[in-house]
């Protein structure tokens, strides 16, 4: 006996199939067109506008503002030590209102387990409060050898990101989004 799906469900299969083809997001990653370029220096952070990658070498609280049409940052810790990254995504120092994209995703290369990327008023977006709806933010650890914690204004560990692996988290602000202990992140963790 031979089994065959009615028509109806080929045309549901293939409408499926295309509806998944266009919903795919892409983000741009900061540019990497070159392997090496002299650093210049703002504080303890390196900014290779060649690479385009943030370098962390000591606690920071500012990274770059994005290009427009970037949309993921890569970070780079070089410390060989227990350093952070805070970054406020309501300043303009993070991310820009005048057409740059703020970081979605940030791809890490973590070089200490005690590493931590901080999002600060995490419900921003481009300056602006976005309190209404739920902001996604993206972490991937490119490196190979420590892992990195997520955290958010109440300074406790959202998320571990070990070397290989993502970690997805949402937002949410219940209060009086300026203030940074009103917003929160949930993030995504392993399964069994």
């Amino acid at each position: 006996m031979v089994w065959r799906l009615p028509r109806f469900n080929n045309v549901l299969i293939i409408s499926i199939q295309l509806w998944l083809a266009l919903s795919q997001r892409a983000f741009k990653i900061s540019s990497s067109a070159c392997l090496r370029s002299p650093l210049g220096r703002i504080g303890h952070i390196s900014w290779d506008s060649c690479l385009g990658r943030c370098s962390i070498s000591a606690d920071a609280s500012v990274c770059q503002v994005a290009s427009a049409g970037d949309a993921a940052l890569q970070i780079a810790f070089t410390a060989a030590a227990a350093t952070s990254l805070s970054l406020d995504m309501s300043s303009a120092t993070t991310c820009s209102a005048s057409g740059a994209y703020c970081p979605q995703i940030f791809m890490v290369n973590s070089d200490h387990a005690e590493n931590i990327v901080k999002l600060s008023k995490c419900a921003f977006y481009k300056q602006a409060d976005y309190s209404t709806h739920l902001l996604t933010y993206t972490f991937m650890n490119v490196g190979g050898t420590a892992a990195f914690t997520v955290q958010d204004d109440h300074g406790i560990g959202r998320a571990v990101v070990p070397p290989g692996a993502m970690r997805e988290c949402f937002c949410y602000c219940s209060g009086t989004c300026s203030t940074g202990t009103s917003n929160q992140l949930y993030c995504t963790h392993i399964s069994r």
